[in-house]
């Protein structure tokens, strides 16, 4: 998680901390909520903590083309 930029290992975690709650709250393990016993907030929290790590593992997309690359060879 190194090669992680800051900004993106932040909206990574908190995405993980705030599903992650949302479920403890929805499942019961979190008393005095709205959100308590309600199954719905178990998915979105989930969803929610899916796109988290989506966030901090998957890799981000190059905006231009890297200098060092060769380019391809017409036809190819």
């Amino acid at each position: 998680m190194k090669d992680i930029d800051p900004l993106r290992r932040t909206i990574g975690l908190v995405l993980i901390m705030v599903g992650g709650f949302w479920v403890a709250l929805s499942l019961g393990f979190l008393e005095e909520s709205f959100m308590t016993g309600n199954p719905v907030w178990s998915v979105i929290g989930a969803l929610i903590v899916a796109a988290g790590f989506a966030v901090l593992y998957l890799p981000r997309k190059k905006k231009g083309a890297d200098p060092d690359e060769e380019p391809a060879a017409p036809g190819a």
